[in-house]
This record gives structure tokens, sequence and C-alpha cells, in this order.
């Protein structure tokens, strides 16, 4: 072999070397600055959690992807839920849920539905009961599947599990209306906005 080889191979190998360090170095970089997962925390097992944790087929729905949806009733819920359907026949009273088509049919006084509600960890037994004003969602929980063991019995389709917001020492109030046009006004201790 010649010198004059020698030297280009040596020369072609230091550019690849140099090369592979500042690709390596650029990918550390994006790498650092790309986003990270968001942990989302559920109670599906009576305790905190984090959700990749837990063993359960579980939908945790915050309550900043209900108010984006514009979910304003627990019977809009399905836009979010697949396989969950929660039907009202006339009146609050009478409204019946279904996660993946199973659910008691009607509000019989002598059947518990197929689905459990859970309100902060209180069950529920009558899905009229529960789907009422709820004030606001902190997180709603769905879990799939029978949850006997930790929901009580009935529970073969699955268990809804609504966490509301706890109470705040600070003053607050919200009112929303969508009439002439969408708008909100926020009271809290500080200030007075309209949205």
């Amino acid at each position: 072999m010649t010198n004059q080889t020698m030297s280009s191979r040596a020369v072609s190998l230091a550019l690849a070397i140099a090369a592979a360090f500042a690709g390596a170095q650029a990918l550390a970089a994006d790498a650092s600055s790309a986003p990270a997962l968001e942990e989302i925390i559920v109670t599906a097992q009576k305790r905190s959690q984090n959700l990749q944790d837990v063993p359960i087929s579980v939908v945790a729905i915050s309550a900043q992807q209900i108010k984006d949806a514009g979910i304003t009733d627990i019977r809009n819920l399905a836009i979010l839920t697949p396989g969950l359907t929660v039907t009202s026949e006339g009146n609050e009273t009478i409204t019946t849920a279904r996660i993946r088509g199973i659910g008691t049919v009607g509000d019989n006084a002598g059947l518990e539905s197929s689905v459990g509600v859970n309100i902060d960890g209180v069950y529920r037994p009558r899905n009229g009961v529960a789907f009422g004003d709820l004030g606001e969602i902190e997180q709603i929980e769905v879990l799939y599947g029978p949850q006997g063991e930790l929901f009580g019995k009935n529970n073969d389709a699955g268990v809804i599990n609504v966490t509301t917001k706890r109470p705040s020492s600070t003053f607050g109030a919200m009112a929303a209306t969508s009439w002439p046009a969408a708008c909100m006004l926020v009271i809290s201790r500080t200030a007075v906005s309209f949205r």
C-alpha cells in the first residue's frame, strides 16, 4: 500500500469518527428537549398509583380534557371513553350506563346496575342518583371488566370512578354561558375577569 492510500484512509476514518460524535451530540440535545410523558395518577385499586403500574384496563379523564371536549353532562362522557354508553330515558333519574355493551336495563328497584358508580369513594347503587349534579370534577376513571374484588358485588361490566375537586381555602366562583356568545366569568379573591 502506498503512503497516499494510507493517509486518505486515515483521513476518512477521522472524518467518520468526528461525524459520529457530532451526530451523537445532536441526538443528545434533541433528546433533552423532547417532551416527556405526563404521569397520570389513578385510584383504580383504591390507592394512588401511576396508570402504567395498574394491571386494570382504565381510561383516566382529567378536568382539562373534559373542558376541552365540551362535556357538560356525564352522559356525554362517551365522547372520550370508548365502549361506554350512558342513556337517559325521559328524566335524569332513569339513567343507565353500559360498558362494552354490558349493563342493566331500566331502573328496577330490585336490580343493581352492572356498572358501579363511585363518587369520591362512595358507592352509588342507582345510576340516576349517581349521575346528578356532581359539581367540579377533578378526574373520572372508567375501569373495564369485573371489579367485584375492590368495588363490591354486581360490578360485572366495570366501574365509573368519579373524583371531585377538594375544597379550597381561597374564595372562587365560576359561571359560564353560551348565549349570545361563549363567555365565562371567573371570580377569585384577587380579581374578576370576563372571558
